[in-house]
C-alpha cells in the first residue's frame, strides 16, 4: 500500500499584526502620557495709582543678553538677585517685584525669571511693561 505524502508548506509568519499591536500600544502611550507640565502662573495685571502709605515696588529687567538688572546692577541668575529682594520684602523697603522684559526679551525668557524669583519664595511678582 502506497501512501502518497504530500510535502508540507511552510508558513510565512506576516508582519502585519504585530505592526497593528505596536502602532495601538504607541497611541495608548501618546494619549495616556503627559508631554508637558502646564501649571498656572499668578500675574498681577491692572495698576493702581501709588499710596504714599505703601513703600515702592521694585523693578527687575530682562535683558536681552540674558542678564538681570536691578538697583544699577547686572546680574546673571535669578538666584543672585532673589536674595536681595527677599531681604527688601522682609525689611519692607519694598512692597513688591515687577518683572519687566527689555525689547527683544522673548516671553519664555520673561517667564523663566518670573518662575525662578516666585520658585525662590517672592510672593508679591507682577509682569510690567514699558
Amino acid at each position: 500500500m502506497h501512501i502518497e505524502i504530500t510535502p508540507r508548506r511552510q508558513h510565512r509568519i506576516s508582519l502585519t499584526p504585530l505592526i497593528d499591536v505596536v502602532f495601538i500600544l504607541l497611541v495608548f502611550f501618546m494619549l495616556a502620557s503627559s508631554l508637558m507640565d502646564w501649571r498656572g502662573i499668578d500675574i498681577a495685571t491692572g495698576s493702581a495709582p501709588a499710596d504714599a502709605d505703601h513703600p515702592p515696588s521694585a523693578t527687575v529687567i530682562v535683558r536681552a543678553d540674558d542678564a538681570i538688572g536691578f538697583d544699577g546692577g547686572r546680574f546673571d541668575s535669578p538666584a543672585d538677585v532673589a536674595g536681595i529682594l527677599r531681604r527688601q520684602l522682609a525689611s519692607g523697603d519694598i512692597s513688591s517685584v515687577v518683572v519687566q522684559p527689555a525689547e527683544g526679551v522673548t516671553l519664555g525668557r520673561t517667564i523663566a525669571v518670573f518662575d525662578a524669583l516666585a520658585g525662590s519664595g517672592i510672593d508679591a511678582l507682577a509682569l510690567g511693561r514699558d
